[in-house]
């Protein structure tokens, strides 16, 4: 079950992953921060690379697109039985939007949309996860009110993800939410408890004998009852006091079993009292209840999480996304809402945090992205060196082209990211500092005697049939005038013998470069099919790889 999927969630979703098929569904989508984040790599030097590698655009201009979600939205939501009522209010506060706030309207639709298909995919006592921040909470939690019921609401945890923020003109904004909703009334829940403070353990637990500390506790109720747990035991009865017996289950169970619970309430503070959990006082006759430390599993786990830190900068997990939350947060939810075995979903999977916490704790799990680099480059990465599985026997990767035909499908599905595969899979960077032709693609960079900074190879990608000579024109002149070594131009589909020989007779003319005692051509060309192959530019190792695959390096300075 453990499957990696590149792409759009909302395709996968529809065309790959059945009905309630999951137990937990966490997401950290984009929030409609209205910023670019870019995750920055250092190669083995631990020098950064001159540009930065994107991530993810997390920006939102409403389209066809997303109008045509809106306006079909009615439709789909009763497809998918969602309460009538519900549906045209969602789809008349989304049409209200679109003159209000389309930016808002345009991330509320792409949102809805894929929650939509979520649903469908949880089983009945399955819970969803829905972290965001509030600039858009106020919104999503009506669209989740919808889709999964008000009744379904189970919490909104406030997480305290950083200590102080210098937020001009306002509070500092250090906080996000994290929205809880379960399929149904039955779903799974393990309470979580967190270890007591010094203070409150010194506090309330002053007590101590030979077992260890312990607090004094009532044994009695609030509420007066005539049956059983009214009667009177050793010359006390709470009912005296508008009260009635109350025994801790947790310590009965353990000393005699589940069955003694169903004792009578007398054969059960004898068993109390007979392994030295009563106390009488020197004057009185009411007995207490020792409470002892050691037995108890700590401080329940309330709705604000401020004992969980955000990732430092030189934190062993820390990958290079701005967003990234750590695995003691997923940690957190997993345990609390799904058990061992059970499948956790997270159709926004960006670095891999869900998949490491829920591989660790022995859960199957689903992970979605739509950037190849945070599939191909971090996750796989992430399962490799972290938890040492391995691809083809451990965890599968589905979505990422194997063959032309897969390429092919990917450029005709998506070209920008077939341009992102091309670039990766030659071991370069996805370029997003435009250069004065606003055309490079990417870059493979390289170390180069007596430089103090990284050299590279641009990078061109064409996914169209229609190669020309005036594309390696072009290259050519980025090689003259945008100040690197190298270029390279990769194609999708195969030059004609006589173009062939033209390309090659025209980056002949760029002459080679000799580093290190060894000479490379100024300008190359990689067909798919070729990289497909194994073959790879002419060039310097790639700074930041290795002979035995780039992507153990990514972990070669943060390992544990």
């Amino acid at each position: 079950m453990n499957i990696l999927f590149y792409g759009d969630c909302l395709t996968i979703m529809r065309e790959k992953i059945p009905p309630q098929s999951v137990d937990l569904v966490y997401l950290d989508p984009p929030f409609n921060s209205n910023e670019d984040y870019n995750s920055i790599y250092q190669d083995e030097t631990g020098r950064p690379l001159p540009d930065q590698v994107e991530a993810y655009t997390d920006t939102w201009v409403l389209d066809t697109e997303g109008l045509r979600i809106i306006r079909d939205l009615p439709l789909l939501l009763s497809e998918h039985g969602v309460n009538g009522h519900g549906a045209n209010f969602l789809a008349a506060l989304l049409s209200g939007l679109v003159h209000l706030q389309p930016d808002m309207a345009a991330y509320l639709a792409y949102m809805t949309e894929r929650l939509v298909w979520i649903r469908r995919m949880m089983k009945p006592s399955a819970s969803i996860y829905l972290h965001c921040d509030d600039t858009a909470a106020h919104y999503l939690k009506i669209v989740l009110d919808v889709l999964f019921g008000a009744n379904n609401f189970r919490n909104a945890v406030i997480w305290k993800r950083t200590w102080a923020h210098n937020d001009p003109r306002r509070y500092g904004r250090i906080t996000d939410t994290i929205f809880l909703y379960s399929k149904s009334s039955e779903y799974t829940w393990i309470p979580q408890h967190a270890d007591y403070s010094e203070d409150y353990i010194r506090k309330f637990f002053r007590h101590e004998d030979a077992r260890g500390q312990y607090r004094l506790v009532t044994l009695t109720g609030p509420k007066v009852s005539t049956g059983d747990s009214g009667s009177t035991w050793r010359g006390y009865s709470p009912t005296t006091s508008g009260r009635s017996w109350s025994v801790p289950k947790r310590i009965v169970r353990n000393l005699a079993g589940e069955e003694a619970l169903n004792w009578p309430i007398k054969e059960r503070l004898n068993l109390l009292d007979e392994h030295g959990y009563i106390y009488w006082p020197p004057k009185g006759s009411v007995p207490q209840f020792k409470q002892y430390l050691h037995e108890m599993p700590g401080a329940p786990i309330q709705n604000l999480w401020t004992d969980i830190d955000r990732l430092s900068p030189h934190s062993k997990e820390r990958l290079g996304y701005p967003t990234q939350k750590p695995v003691a947060l997923l940690d957190r939810i997993i345990r609390a809402s799904s058990n061992p075995g059970d499948v956790v979903f997270d159709p926004f999977c960006g670095c891999a945090t869900t998949i490491e916490a829920a591989e660790r704790l022995g859960r199957q799990w689903i992970g979605i992205d739509i950037t190849i680099h945070a599939i191909k480059r971090v996750a796989r990465a992430r399962l490799q060196d972290r938890l040492h599985l391995a691809q083809g026997t451990d965890y599968v990767i589905e979505g990422v082209p194997q063959n032309w035909e897969g390429a092919l499908e990917l450029w005709r599905q998506d070209p920008y990211q077939f341009q992102k595969w091309c670039v990766e899979q030659v071991e370069g960077f996805v370029n997003v500092k435009k250069t004065a032709d606003d055309g490079i693609d990417g870059r493979i960079y390289f170390e180069m005697p007596g430089e103090d900074v990284l050299q590279c190879m641009a990078l061109e990608v064409k996914g169209g049939a229609n190669i020309g000579i005036a594309d390696v024109g072009y290259l050519s002149s980025v090689l003259r005038y945008d100040n690197v070594q190298m270029a390279g131009l990769i194609t999708l589909h195969e030059p004609g013998k006589q173009q062939e020989k033209n390309f090659n007779l025209k980056m002949a003319l760029a002459g080679e470069i000799e580093i290190e005692g060894r000479s490379y051509p100024r300008m190359q060309m990689l067909t798919v099919r070729e990289i497909l192959d194994g073959t790879r530019f002419a060039m310097p190792s790639p700074a930041g790889r290795s002979d035995s695959g780039y992507e153990s390096d990514l972990f070669s300075h943060q390992s544990n």
